[in-house]
């Protein structure tokens, strides 16, 4: 057994001091006779019929969607009730939601004994109870599959703890906001032979359960929890030994009992719901007052930067993000931008907002080379081909947002802005498929290459290969191609390109042009073959004497 070494812990076979006690060894009847007094009240001055005073309160557990605590004299109870989570190791689905129930005994609840530490059987059987008692209470069907978890910790126990932790279980589950059929009520009643008494303590509870001396005596304690306003009882448990029409009895005193504390528990609820009014109503005024201090702050902002436009962004350096909507909201012009401020703030601005002012072009937007996210909605955007000519450029480009303007209803506005932002990610708040963007890139760049070659209609010919020449090569030879004329017959001309000039990219770095190449006709014969001589010197390289055999 593990030991608690911040105290002194003493022997485990030890036995309490009470035992040697003399209340310890008083017999039944002596404990029986000093429960009443001589006037017939109890020890606490209650009559037998009389219960004691219910004192309830809400919210006491903040980390817990729904907390109550509940004090009957010296028994001190607290529930905590948290959000519906799914059945852990459920298998099958369930079409009713349960209820998880744990009670538990602080070590120093009960004045009799220290309780352990680890739940014994009186814990499990007061946990089984609870949730027998508050199945019926709640609409289960609301969640299916779904369990909502109840912990009662009872603090100090003077009798009627299950009755206790039903009324705080009940009131916990109404600050939760978990939809119930009514409000659940319990109450305790001990019975010792003809006598009961409501709402007992421990000592009568214990008295109760003990089998008196002589046999065929009423004795037990009874728990009843109900649902007043539907007149159903939700869970009845019993404990002793007693005959029917003392049932009965005991039953129509509890039913009485548990309609005593129905206004009680409204009056917390009630209570509860006025105090969270109030507190909303002071957060919402809280909250518009720091919207009132957000928009003077914004006021501000919006002047230091309408300031900051007016006398040149140039000293902003380290600019990163920019926010500049609704400028000149009230006027018909548009918002301009000027160069030196735009090649001034292009090296670092990342993200950029100019929604809603009245923005027909973004030529503007060529020199921010390092903007990854652009929005600029409700503006008067209109040309698809023009603001992704523009925007092509940009390569650190991931996000655009152009909803509102016209634009956005234009024919092939989505592929035509895909297809030119190579790495755009987000067009218009909806992100782009990877398969998408590149059968789109892939299919603009073949449309494009086929108008060009619609438009330019190059001939592989003399003609064509010079007028390509002098459009895209440095400038060099007018004569780059080597024709061949030698047929006697009236047969189609022969054209043939050197393959060693075509098509190749101007060399940046050659200052100077080429000279032009020489028409080279191929000779008609072979050139002639040189005899052997044999006295002619031997060339360098190759052996003097034939090569033996056995090397060949």
């Amino acid at each position: 057994m593990p030991l608690d070494y911040r105290r002194f812990n003493g022997p485990e076979d030890s036995v309490p001091y009470k035992r040697f006690t003399k209340d310890f060894l008083k017999s039944y009847d002596e404990v029986y006779r000093e429960l009443i007094g001589k006037k017939g009240l109890r020890k606490d001055g209650r009559a037998l019929d009389e219960a004691r005073s219910m004192f309830a309160t809400t919210d006491m557990v903040s980390q817990a969607k729904g907390s109550a605590y509940v004090e009957l004299n010296n028994t001190k109870v607290v529930c905590s009730v948290f959000d519906p989570r799914e059945i852990p190791h459920q298998n099958e689905f369930s079409q009713l939601g349960q209820i998880f129930c744990e009670v538990k005994f602080a070590p120093f609840s009960c004045p009799s004994q220290r309780r352990p530490p680890a739940p014994d059987a009186e814990d499990k059987s007061l946990s089984v109870a609870l949730r027998q008692a508050l199945e019926p209470t709640v609409c289960r069907h609301l969640f299916p599959n779904y369990q909502i978890d109840v912990f009662v910790y009872i603090i100090e126990n003077d009798g009627a703890c299950l009755a206790a932790a039903i009324n705080a279980a009940g009131l916990a589950l109404a600050d939760a906001a978990v939809p119930m059929y009514d409000i659940i009520t319990a109450s305790a009643i001990a019975i010792i032979g003809d006598k009961m008494f409501v709402d007992p303590t421990e000592e009568e509870e214990q008295l109760a359960i003990t089998s008196p001396v002589t046999e065929n005596v009423n004795h037990g304690v009874i728990t009843m929890s109900m649902l007043s306003e539907l007149k159903q009882i939700s869970d009845y448990i019993q404990v002793g030994s007693m005959d029917i029409e003392c049932v009965i009895n005991a039953m129509d005193v509890l039913e009485k009992e548990c309609k005593k504390l129905i206004p009680n528990i409204q009056r917390v609820l009630v209570r509860n719901v006025v105090k969270n009014v109030k507190l909303q109503k002071k957060l919402q005024e809280e909250a518009k007052e720091r919207e009132k201090a957000l928009d003077a702050k914004l006021e501000e902002w919006k002047t230091i930067l309408n300031i900051a436009l007016l006398f040149n962004m140039t000293g902003l350096k380290f600019l990163e993000e920019l926010h500049i909507e609704k400028q000149n909201a009230e006027g018909a012009d548009a918002l301009c931008f000027d160069p030196r401020t735009m090649l001034a703030i292009g090296a670092t601005l990342r993200i950029l907002n100019v929604s809603e002012n009245k923005l027909s072009d973004i030529v503007w937007v060529k020199p921010l080379r390092r903007l990854e996210v652009l929005i600029a909605t409700k503006n008067k955007l209109e040309e698809v081909q023009e603001v992704a000519d523009n925007l092509c450029t940009l390569t650190n480009l991931v996000d655009i947002n152009f909803t509102g303007n016209p634009i956005t209803k234009k024919h092939r506005y989505k592929e035509i802005m895909i297809a030119r932002c190579v790495n755009l990610r987000i067009l218009d708040t909806v992100a782009i498929h990877n398969t998408s963007k590149t059968f789109l890139q892939s299919f603009d760049k073949a449309v494009r290459l086929r108008q060009m070659n619609e438009r330019h209609k190059l001939e592989v010919s003399k003609k064509g290969a010079n007028e390509f020449f002098e459009l895209n090569m440095m400038k060099g030879p007018t004569l780059s191609a080597i024709t061949i004329e030698d047929q006697p017959k009236p047969a189609p001309k022969l054209n043939v390109i050197d393959s060693t000039n075509a098509f190749m990219p101007r060399p940046f770095w050659r200052a100077k042009s080429t000279p032009p190449r020489e028409i080279i006709a191929p000779p008609s014969e072979p050139p002639p073959r040189k005899e052997y001589d044999p006295n002619a010197p031997p060339v360098k390289g190759i052996l003097k004497k034939p090569m033996p055999m056995k090397y060949i």
